[in-house]
């Protein structure tokens, strides 16, 4: 999480809370303000929109030091000392904005009722400011009263809040507004021309108002600033088959050239591909994150992030995939086959996870944001996933994209793989994808990842 200088603001906050705890507090401040100079993670971004103001203004959450010391801790999510901070604050005047600071904690902890909670104490409590307006609306649409978080979310951008325009974004979305998701994506976006969160939204919410033209529009102005985005490309790609452009959508959608597939041999310390395979699974299936029906995963378990996982056979197939990667990265800088292999990262890291699933399970269509190349092996698949098989039952499948925008006759060609044991596939991140329901029993085991550009 850094700055275009590369400046780590949690080391930042690091610096000035050891500081602040030795009594260096002018010290502390410095670092303070240079920490506060920092825009969170894409990965954090959740949390951003609450204090986001005009660039080089001061939001109104900042009345004193203390306030701006624990809201800035509470951006990176280092809540215990937010928590501290701000029970050291007892002036009764402040008492509207430390409920606030509390509210905020409460939203980055998943409980939704004590965040309003909190939120509506503050509410008569302070001088209606644009701080209090967006934590409410937040705090309103995590509680799931969407239609009740659109007109403090409003007042809040209206007051110069960019952040409240994405939000709005995403609760017109909720309503299924398209209209005026387009509205307040694109107010977002004008606001911060540097903020991808409403320029990626955007075209979603272009898509779902079937202004596919519109979309393939916005996919080139941000292609144009930034050559390579992975959602702009994603996008058009599904917007060029929508609008039965082939000629253009056919270099997107070059699923020959794009798509590699190789077979991996298993690492020293295993006896064969059966051990290996044996072991990585009883890994993912003792994972701690893993969890049911995670981000895009149905009727199935998924993990969260493993790429720095410790057990042996998970840390030895991340290290097979990253030489992988690097062959193919290799492979494109020498000899580009495709205008795609010109975005290879110079750096990158494996952002990897398991799924399992059985019974009905699948993956719902998707691509991969973060990524400039992504990619599945398959650790354990039932032996009734076959090619005689006219459903195809867990087969993954590209270029199906959300149904929620999809036409009656879409003219988006689709490709089809069948999964294999030992086999890994790659492909652009911002190929849609999805696997067909499984039909069986018995598990299938996959290993998925992300090559993240550094």
């Amino acid at each position: 999480m850094t700055s275009a200088q590369g400046e780590h603001a949690e080391d930042i906050l690091d610096a000035a809370w050891r500081a602040l705890k030795a009594g260096r507090t002018a010290e502390a401040d410095s670092l303070y303000d240079r920490a506060g100079q920092l825009r969170p993670h894409r990965q954090l971004r959740a949390y951003w929109p609450l204090t986001l103001a005009k660039p080089g203004a001061v939001g109104d959450e900042w009345a004193t030091p203390e306030l701006k010391r624990a809201d800035l801790h509470i951006n990176y999510l280092q809540n215990a000392r937010a928590a501290e901070i701000l029970r050291g604050i007892t002036d009764p005047g402040l008492r509207p904005f430390v409920l606030l600071g509390h509210a905020r904690l409460a939203l980055s902890q998943g409980a939704a009722a004590d965040a309003l909670s909190l939120a509506n104490q503050a509410r008569p409590l302070a001088r209606q400011s644009s701080y209090l307006a967006i934590i409410l609306g937040t705090a309103l649409m995590a509680a799931g009263q969407v239609q009740e978080a659109l007109a403090p979310l409003t007042s809040a951008g209206d007051a110069g809040r960019g952040g409240a325009w994405f939000l709005l974004g995403l609760a017109y979305q909720r309503l299924q507004n398209a209209g005026e998701s387009v509205a307040a994506y694109r107010r977002g976006y004008a606001f911060d021309r540097d903020d991808f969160g409403p320029a990626n939204n955007l075209m979603s919410a272009l898509m779902e108002a079937r202004d596919y033209a519109g979309a393939v529009a916005h996919a080139d102005n941000l292609l144009a600033t930034k050559p390579g985005h992975t959602t702009s490309l994603a996008y058009k790609y599904i917007a060029l088959g929508e609008l039965g452009r082939q000629d253009e959508l056919s270099s997107f959608a070059d699923y020959d050239t794009l798509i590699t597939r190789e077979h991996l041999a298993p690492p020293a310390g295993y006896k064969d591909a059966a051990d290996f395979h044996a072991a990585l699974a009883r890994e993912i299936a003792a994972e701690p994150t893993l969890a049911y029906e995670r981000n895009t995963t149905r009727f199935g378990y998924q993990t969260d992030d493993i790429g720095f996982s410790t057990s042996p056979a998970i840390r030895a197939l991340n290290a097979m995939l990253t030489a992988a990667v690097q062959r193919r990265a290799d492979r494109a800088r020498r000899a580009p086959s495709h205008a795609f292999d010109k975005a290879v990262p110079q750096d990158f890291r494996l952002y990897s996870w398991g799924v399992i699933i059985r019974e009905k399970g699948h993956q719902a269509p998707h691509f991969h944001p973060h990524g400039w190349l992504s990619g599945v092996y398959y650790v354990e698949v039932p032996d009734n996933i076959t090619a005689e098989d006219p459903e195809r039952s867990g087969w993954i499948e590209f270029g199906r994209g959300d149904e929620r925008w999809n036409k009656p006759t879409t003219n988006m060609p689709t490709h089809q793989v069948r999964p294999e044991t030992g086999t890994l596939l790659t492909f652009p991140s911002y190929f849609w994808h999805n696997t067909r329901p499984l039909r069986t029993d018995k598990r299938r085991i996959s290993f998925a990842f992300d090559v993240i550009p550094l």
